[in-house]
Formats: structure tokens, C-alpha cells, sequence
């Protein structure tokens, strides 16, 4: 049986069905069902407001023998009126999920939660954040997160840990380095707006070097740079595929390891975005990088488009990156839009895309100066609608439509083929 008592927004209620009391004879009836809950949740500060004190207090104790609770869930509550009177319930039941978002969380309610987690040997989710909005609504610091942690090395089972906008700094990393060896099946670790620096980074890489299936890392809005960003990729599992970092302060990558890198709001720039275009090129794993609002300009793209297509020679179109799909929905222009679709299609091999006109020249004299070899087709790109494009700033260049292009292999008139590529 799943029900929940609270006092959600109407567009809530309507898509979740949460029962809202308006008596306390409505809860003195919901208490009956208590000792059957799976699901409970309790949404805003006013869940309650139309019941007497003392049908709370019996519907609370109720819930604390109920032994079949999985999943909890606090939204917008003032857990100082009520944390202490489901602590039974907590401390009674195999939780797999608990969360806490939108709270009032100062530290005598996030001591008396912490030291719960420590009997809770089956939590697999923990989702803590203390914002509202734009709102701070956690009162707390550093040390006092510090003391609190160490609980959680009860919790081996742990599969997600997000610990969000709850001014987790350099004291709070060194307890959570304790606790990460205790969660083998840490899949997934959320640790956003809080105070984290690159000596941070550091000590949380220490911790979660050993966290062998940990896939994804989420550091957004805290205040590491590129520093924290070379700790990171330095020591953390090869099993991490997702990094996320938007709202730092970095402005390079050249980290070849991850499929999902997000930049936004990195302040990358031009120059950044060089340095991001250089480390790229060799690149075969990154398929999708995020880089919103970072201030790239027509000297940046071009930067980048070189390296999704490098006309210099056949050999660098060849080996331009063909493995980056998608670079995010900020700004990005037309053609490299069209470069990172070629990408994302089936056969890899057609990646050099759409051959500037430079490169069809290149093939033609290299062809007639070597009589010695026979062209064969290995591919044909057409693009019947598309147009030359010289450089970034906006133009379309003259000229009429890119003809049909070829890239071949040559062929030895001894029958030995010699790739172009």
C-alpha cells in the first residue's frame, strides 16, 4: 500500500494523487493504514495545519511501528516540529530511499538524521538539498557536516549519494574520504552548490579511487578550476563516464577518459576553447560536451570546427574527430552543428563529412601525379542543398552548391591497396 500524508500545490496533488488532510479525524484515519506503508512523504510546512496536536502525535507514533516502510520523503517541512517524533519510524524500518529537499536543516536536525542513517544498512538513495529556489534553507557548516558524515560508512548498500547546497568543504571531503570505502556499489555521486575547491577535489579523488563502478560525478556550482579538474581525472575510476562541472571555474579539458562532459557556464572562452579543440583531436571516447554560455566567439568555432574537420591534408580530414556528436543548444553555429550530425551517423567511416573543395583538389592533382595508381570509390558524401561556408562570422561564401564529393583509396596496379587515410 502506498499513501502519503501532506499539503502539496495543486498541480502536484493532481499528478501524484497525494492526500491533503483538512481534519483530524481524516488523519486519525489515515493512522490506521499506517502500519502497512511502503511510500511516505510529507510536502510543506502546513501538511498538518488542519489537525490537532495530539491526532499528529498518535498518527506519528503510529507510523513508528510500521515495519514495511522503503521510501521517505520530506519536502518543504519544518522537520524541527516533527523529526523527532518519526524517528521510531525511522530507525524501525530497511529504507532503500530518503530524501530531503526544500528543509529548514540547521544542525540539531541534520545531527539527529545522520545519526539515523547509521542504523540504515539497506539505504541504497540519499538525497539531501538544502536550497529552495534561490533560497539557502540549510544553517549549516562545514565542521558540524563533518561530524555528521561518518555515519553513512553504515550505509554499504549505497547506490546514489547527493548532498546538495549544505556547505560541504574541505573538513566534510576529509569525512566523506573515510566513508567512500565502505560503498562498493556507489554508482553515483551529487555534490552540487556547496564550497568545494581543487583541494577538495583532491581528497575526494582519493577517497573514490577505490569506488570501482562509480559512473557518474556531479561538482556543479562550487569553485574549482583547472587544478581540481587535473586531480579529478588523475585518480578518479576509469568506471566514471559522466563528469559534470557547470558553474566552476574552469576553462581547458584535455581529458580524454569521459563520454559526457559538461562545461556550462565555465567562462571557456576563445582561448579555452583552443585549448579544448587541441586535446580533442586524438579524442575517441567523448561523444557529448556542454559548453553554454561560455562566451565562444567566431575565433573559438573555428578553433573547434578545425578539429571536427581538419582541411589542412586528406590525412588530417581523416583524422579529424569524428566521434564528438553534440557540443550542447547554446549558440552553436550551422556548419559545426552539421559536422557533429555527420558524426552521430551509423557508419563512422563517413565522418570526414562534407570534403571542403581544398580537399577534392588535393585528391585530383594527387591522382594525376601518380599515373601509377587507380582510383576506386570507397564512398560518396552528396549534398545537394548545402553551401560553401568560409569561417564563422555569419556570411555564406560564393560559389554554387558543393557537388557531389568523393574520398578514395588508391589502388596499385599490382592490386595492393594503399589508403589515402
Amino acid at each position: 500500500m502506498r499513501n502519503r500524508a501532506c499539503r502539496p500545490p495543486s498541480c502536484l496533488a493532481s499528478a501524484t494523487e497525494d492526500y491533503e488532510l483538512s481534519n483530524s479525524r481524516e488523519l486519525d484515519w489515515l493512522g490506521h493504514f499506517s502500519t502497512r506503508l511502503e511510500t511516505v512523504g510529507i510536502f510543506g510546512s502546513g501538511a498538518f495545519g488542519n489537525c490537532s496536536g495530539h491526532s499528529v502525535d498518535r498518527f506519528l507514533n503510529n507510523l513508528g511501528k510500521c515495519n514495511h516502510i522503503k521510501k521517505i520523503h520530506f519536502a518543504g517541512t519544518n522537520l524541527a516540529e516533527i523529526i523527532d517524533k518519526v524517528g521510531g519510524a525511522m530507525t524501525s524500518n530497511n529504507f532503500t530511499q530518503f530524501f530531503v529537499d526544500e528543509c529548514h536543516l540547521g544542525v540539531p536536525e541534520a545531527t539527529f538524521l545522520f545519526n539515523t542513517f547509521g542504523n540504515m544498512v539497506s539505504l541504497e538513495e540519499l538525497f539531501i538539498d538544502g536550497i529552495e529556489e534561490v533560497e539557502e534553507l540549510a544553517n549549516l557548516n562545514d565542521g558540524a557536516m563533518a561530524v555528521c558524515i561518518p555515519s553513512l560508512a553504515a550505509c554499504t548498500g549505497m547506490r546514489s549519494l547527493q548532498l546538495n547546497h549544505l556547505n560541504l568543504s574541505t573538513n566534510s571531503c576529509a569525512a566523506l574520504r573515510g566513508v567512500f570505502p565502505q560503498m562498493a556499489t556507489l554508482l553515483k555521486l551529487v555534490l552540487c552548490g556547496n564550497s568545494l575547491d581543487d583541494d577538495c577535489t583532491r581528497i575526494l579523488a582519493q577517497g573514490l579511487s577505490g569506488c570501482k563502478q562509480i559512473q557518474t560525478l556531479d561538482l556543479s556550482h562550487n569553485r574549482i578550476s583547472d587544478n581540481g579538474l587535473d586531480e579529478l581525472v588523475e585518480r578518479l575510476p576509469a568506471s566514471v563516464d559522466e563528469l559534470h562541472l557547470t558553474r566552476n571555474d574552469i576553462t581547458l579539458a584535455q581529458h580524454c577518459r569521459l563520454e559526457y562532459f559538461n562545461l556550462n557556464g565555465c567562462d571557456v572562452g576563445d582561448e579555452g576553447a583552443a585549448i579544448l579543440a587541441d586535446g580533442l583531436r586524438n579524442n575517441q571516447r567523448l561523444t557529448e560536451m556542454s559548453l553554454g554560455d561560455n562566451r565562444i566567439t567566431a575565433r573559438g568555432w573555428n578553433a573547434l570546427s578545425s578539429t571536427l574537420c581538419d582541411e589542412s591534408s586528406i590525412n588530417a580530414t581523416y583524422n579529424s574527430n569524428h566521434t564528438l556528436q553534440d557540443l550542447g543548444y547554446y549558440c552553436i553555429p550551422e556548419d559545426v552543428e552539421r559536422m557533429l550530425d555527420l558524426n552521430e551517423g551509423v557508419n563512422k567511416s563517413r565522418g570526414a563529412g562534407l570534403l571542403p573543395s581544398v580537399v577534392v583538389a588535393w585528391l585530383e592533382q594527387f591522382a594525376k601525379s601518380r599515373p601509377d595508381l587507380e582510383l576506386s570509390l570507397i564512398f560518396e558524401v552528396r549534398a545537394s542543398d548545402a553551401h560553401e561556408s568560409h569561417g564563422w562570422g555569419g556570411g555564406k561564401g560564393k560559389g554554387g552548391k558543393i557537388r557531389a564529393q568523393q574520398l578514395a583509396v588508391f589502388t596499385c596496379r599490382d592490386g595492393c591497396s594503399h589508403g589515402i587515410m
